[in-house]
């Protein structure tokens, strides 16, 4: 018998669900007669609490807080106590940090679009002077597309470089201060600000993002890109279709789970990169480049459980190899959180017998083909 504490994570998600794996969780450890700890996200002594128990479960979502406190929480527990945990330090140190994903992903040699990051200012317009449009403009945080845009031109690209290397931004929608709702919203600030002396702030569902760039190639013909999301040696895929007349396939609720469907080939890419990386649970983001290359534009552990139940099935991959190994369909709807678990319950059983077999390979795999350079100052 195990004892594993688990966060709570209820989460409204971008969809309208609610999602909430630390309950789904609980109750299987406890049918199997394992002792769970309960703990809320707002408790400031997790590290205290944790103390004891054989295992470690929290499944954050993406806003500032708790993702900046989960992160730390996990770091710490993983570097100073060294018992199981999920997410791991090497599934989640790059979450929903765009920046972070495309140093990641080229380091490890991973394919992926050319991405280009600056951190000053001059060498930012510099390159916009003569870059070849449209770019796409990402800000280093945000989901469903929220904080992804399309550059037609260096005046455009002007605009947005001069506010993120002056105050920063929290959103790469153009202010909507006009018209009367703006006026309102404007008169509205100046009497609280002299009510209260308290100005406006920031939704706490954003960052400020300020002092840098994020540049990535257009990828054009692209109608749709494939998610694929590996647990384990489980990989669940469908397509996501773009939103109309937009280049984005993110957040646009136009899911097509038909297998038949589904490249394989970014499925093996998939495999490929969660076993390089060592993460747990990996979710990506495939497309092609102008030359029919498959790339990753973006990752991330954290995805919305329902859409992957909904797959009719899955792949399995039967070997050591992601390239080679044979990847074999298995028929039947399977819970995220439900093989998760199951991963995790292994790993706590491999702790207690050192001996035993692990579930997946952690060896880092070669990527065949070039690995596209950025040419950005990074």
């Amino acid at each position: 018998m195990f004892r594993i504490a688990i966060v709570q994570d209820r989460q409204l998600l971008s969809s309208g669900r609610y999602q909430e794996f630390s309950k789904d969780w609980a109750e299987s450890l406890e049918a199997a007669g394992h002792k769970v700890l309960p703990l809320p996200q707002t408790a400031t002594d997790l590290i205290d609490r944790v103390r004891g128990c054989d295992g470690f479960m929290w499944w954050f979502a993406h806003l500032p807080y708790p993702r900046n406190y989960a992160r730390r929480i996990i770091q710490a527990v993983q570097h100073g106590m060294g018992i199981p945990l999920f997410p791991s330090w090497e599934t989640t140190w790059h979450f929903d940090d765009k920046v972070a994903q495309d140093f990641l992903l080229r380091a490890a040699g991973i394919p992926t679009a050319r991405t280009h990051v600056f951190w000053f200012r001059r060498e930012a317009l510099d390159f916009c002077r003569t870059a070849q449009y449209p770019l796409v403009i990402k800000l280093a945080g945000g989901i469903t597309s929220e904080n992804v845009r399309l550059l037609a031109n260096f005046e455009e690209a002007n605009y947005w470089i001069d506010r993120l290397f002056g105050a920063g931004i929290v959103t790469l929608k153009p202010p909507t201060l006009g018209g009367v709702r703006g006026a309102g919203r404007r008169v509205w600030d100046a009497m609280r600000l002299i009510a209260t002396g308290r100005a406006p702030g920031a939704s706490r569902r954003s960052d400020l993002h300020r002092d840098y760039v994020l540049l990535q190639e257009f990828l054009p013909r692209n109608d749709h890109d494939t998610r694929v999301t590996v647990i384990g040696n489980r990989a669940f895929a469908f397509r996501r279709m773009n939103r109309p007349n937009d280049f984005r396939a993110s957040g646009s609720g136009r899911i097509d789970w038909t297998p038949d469907k589904v490249d394989p080939e970014i499925v093996r890419l998939a495999f490929g990169a969660a076993r390089t990386l060592r993460t747990q649970s990996l979710a990506v983001d495939g497309m092609y480049r102008e030359d029919g290359r498959r790339v990753l534009v973006e990752i991330s552990y954290y995805y919305e459980g329902w859409a992957i139940h909904e797959c009719p099935g899955h792949w399995e991959l039967r070997g050591d190899d992601p390239q080679t190994a044979k990847m074999e369909w298995v028929e039947g709807k399977v819970r995220p959180q439900d093989a998760i678990l199951e991963d995790f319950l292994a790993e706590l059983g491999r702790k207690q017998t050192p001996d035993a077999a692990p579930l997946q390979e952690s060896g880092r795999v070669r990527f065949s083909g070039p690995v596209i350079p950025s040419r950005g100052v990074e």
